[in-house]
């Protein structure tokens, strides 16, 4: 058979080189590896474009003709831009400049939210892969486009969703945890921050209840996990928390009491703490149930734990909850919360306790009065100052209850 050489140029050994990058010694050779290239493009699922350095379209398939509209010889030749809403083709220029000179496989705009345009006019959105193609010719650009509006729309769907979810979640956790009375003798100011993540919804609670003698009960507890069943239980606890302690009944009973029913309750685990306490006297009665240390910040002093014994959590029976009576001085304000303020990843909860104590000490020195709103300016500090961002994977809960200045008898 006669050797024949084909017009694509020859190497110094007398080879051709075709555009697709064989290297070949029959012209037929060539044409049967472009052949194969084209009949891989047309089997593609997705429209596929090939471009040289310039941005030219120099091939597309059958997919590129059904997704944009175009017959094949209408795009030959022209700027690949003309797939690309007008709004965004100088950026698109600049990026296609970019991947010329960082060649690599990759997506387009990963992150981004990307649109091609049809021949009528028409955006619709798009997702892109680029990779290099080295040919004899030199080297073009592939980019698999697909068209994405059924997928972009059933994930605007499940957002719907999952928000019209998450708002009746808000609402029946809100429901649940109520909302605390005024107390006598108490100035109080408190936060509760859902999670971000997820259904928003948790375990966290904390209540205020009007006792005799002017006394009050102050409750706050975390149900470990998360979503509609920590909710649920949290809700339960709550309204059993509330009434055994109108009845009078000391924090240490009252803790085996709920411990009794959440051991009835399979696989779940509460920390709790119940305080009585005398605005009068500064009084303080309180049984903690495995539940991170109450703070206390008198005037002129440290903000320090308040001494206290911590027992189990709620859940693991067969341990005794012993409760211990402190006093606090005039203007002494305690302090309440649950982990989602300390306990963040990457943080050891000992270093944010410490850090939780700065900033009480900060807001309160600041302080300029003992109303209401001062209090609650503290509260907003304590939440900056720990929460720069949002209440993360876990919903977080603060509350401050502050003595009188002074004792009332």
């Amino acid at each position: 058979m006669t050797r024949r050489t084909v017009s694509h140029g020859h190497d110094p050994k007398g080879r051709a080189a075709c555009p697709c990058g064989a290297e070949v010694i029959r012209a037929d050779g060539c044409e049967a590896a472009n052949e194969q290239f084209r009949g891989l493009l047309e089997s593609a699922p997705d429209a596929m474009v090939i471009v040289d350095d310039t941005g030219a379209i120099r091939l597309v398939n059958s997919q590129t003709e059904v997704l944009f509209g175009y017959n094949r010889h209408e795009l030959l030749g022209r700027p690949v831009e003309v797939l690309v809403p007008g709004r965004f083709r100088d950026r698109h220029a600049a990026h296609r400049k970019d991947y010329a000179h960082n060649q690599q496989f990759r997506p387009m705009g990963a992150g981004l939210d990307l649109y091609g345009l049809r021949k009528n006019g028409h955006e619709f959105p798009v997702e892109i892969s680029l990779s290099p193609l080295r040919t004899g010719e030199g080297v073009l650009f592939s980019a698999a486009v697909r068209d994405v509006t059924e997928r972009k729309a059933a994930e605007a769907e499940l957002t719907r969703l999952y928000e019209q979810q998450r708002h009746v979640a808000l609402t029946l956790q809100h429901s649940l945890m109520g909302t605390p009375p005024d107390v006598p003798g108490l100035l109080t100011a408190s936060r509760y921050l859902p999670a971000t993540q997820g259904a928003g919804v948790g375990g966290d609670w904390f209540d205020l209840v009007p006792l005799a003698d002017g006394k009050v009960g102050v409750l706050i507890g975390d149900v470990m996990g998360r979503g509609l069943e920590a909710a649920a239980v949290m809700g339960r606890l709550r309204s059993a928390a509330n009434a055994l302690a109108r009845t009078g009944m000391p924090p240490h009973r009252l803790m085996e009491v709920l411990d009794a029913i959440v051991t009835d309750l399979p696989g779940q685990l509460v920390t709790c703490c119940y305080l009585v306490v005398d605005p009068g006297s500064g009084e303080i009665t309180l049984c903690s149930a495995g539940h991170l240390p109450v703070l206390l910040a008198a005037p002129e002093r440290d903000v320090l734990p308040l001494p206290a014994p911590v027992n189990v959590p709620l859940g693991v029976s067969g341990f005794p909850h012993e409760q211990v009576t402190r006093t606090a001085p005039p203007g002494a304000t305690l302090v309440l919360y649950t982990d989602g303020l300390v306990e963040t990843p990457g943080t050891d909860i000992e270093k944010q306790i410490t850090a939780l104590t700065t900033a009480l000490g900060t807001a309160l020195d600041k302080q300029q009065n003992l109303e209401t709103q001062a209090l609650e300016a503290v509260a907003d500090s304590v939440l900056s100052a720990l929460l720069p961002r949002s209440a993360g994977d876990d919903d977080v809960t603060l509350l401050l209850a502050q003595l009188p200045p002074r004792i009332v008898r």
